[in-house]
């Protein structure tokens, strides 16, 4: 299971919305998900169906918006954590965030919001000084809009709905075939990937945490280079 922003691409940028995808990944990925029988996943905060444009129609289980998503093939509908009534309100609070997070980003340079799908994501990676007043910005819009927790992140402030995180994404994976049975194994960059390395920690698993910082993952690859290079090791 592997997530995606810091992990299989590099961040984003102001100048690069898109993240920059090696052309060789999709065709690392198809050749992983046939090296492991089908037990290959994405655990990202984005939506689902980004990865349509990010990827192509490529056969993997997502797990999408920390969890709040899921869908077993790009032909399977995509599954929410909520319906009608809750996720109409998660949907409306997104409205208001965004609005709220745009005219903040906007007395800030180096800043801007990204969306993505039912999170919402406060960028300064080149903006770092301002880092404690995104957080503090954050903090402060959530406690005033309760269905929403803030994720912390290095460079970012994300938004997402209080009922998900990566940890329940990747036990709803593991409940299901091809991935039940199996020695979990996550491969993540950030803070949001702390409770995916739990709960695989729990699960007898290995975790693998990209680049540095302190982590619940024993074991650490460099960079997005190095995640490749080992990817491309197992699926060769």
């Amino acid at each position: 299971m592997l997530d995606f922003d810091g992990t299989l691409v590099p961040y984003a940028s102001e100048t690069r919305l898109i993240p920059e995808v090696d052309p060789r990944l999709p065709d690392l990925l198809e050749r992983l998900v046939k090296r492991t029988g089908g037990a290959t996943a994405i655990v990202s905060g984005r939506g689902v169906a980004e990865f349509d444009k990010l990827l192509g129609p490529i056969q993997l289980a997502i797990s999408g918006a920390h969890g709040f998503e899921f869908r077993a093939t790009p032909n399977s509908p995509i599954e929410f954590g909520l319906a009608g009534e809750d996720l109409n309100r998660i949907v409306e609070g997104l409205e208001r965030l965004f609005a709220l997070s745009s005219a903040w980003a906007e007395q800030h340079r180096g800043v801007y919001v990204e969306r993505k799908s039912l999170t919402l994501v406060l960028q300064f990676h080149d903006a770092l000084e301002v880092a404690d007043l995104a957080y503090q910005f954050a903090f402060d819009t959530c406690k005033v809009m309760p269905d929403f927790a803030l994720q912390a992140g290095r460079g970012v402030a994300e938004f997402r709905p209080v009922v998900a995180d990566k940890g329940c994404g990747i036990g709803r994976l593991m409940a299901r075939v091809p991935f039940s049975g199996r020695i979990p194994v996550f491969i993540g960059d950030d803070l949001a990937d702390e409770a995916g390395f739990l709960i695989v920690n729990s699960l007898g698993g290995i975790s693998i945490r990209v680049g540095p910082g302190e982590s619940n993952a024993p074991y650490r690859l460099q960079d997005t280079r190095e995640v490749l290079a080992f990817i491309n090791s197992i699926a060769a």
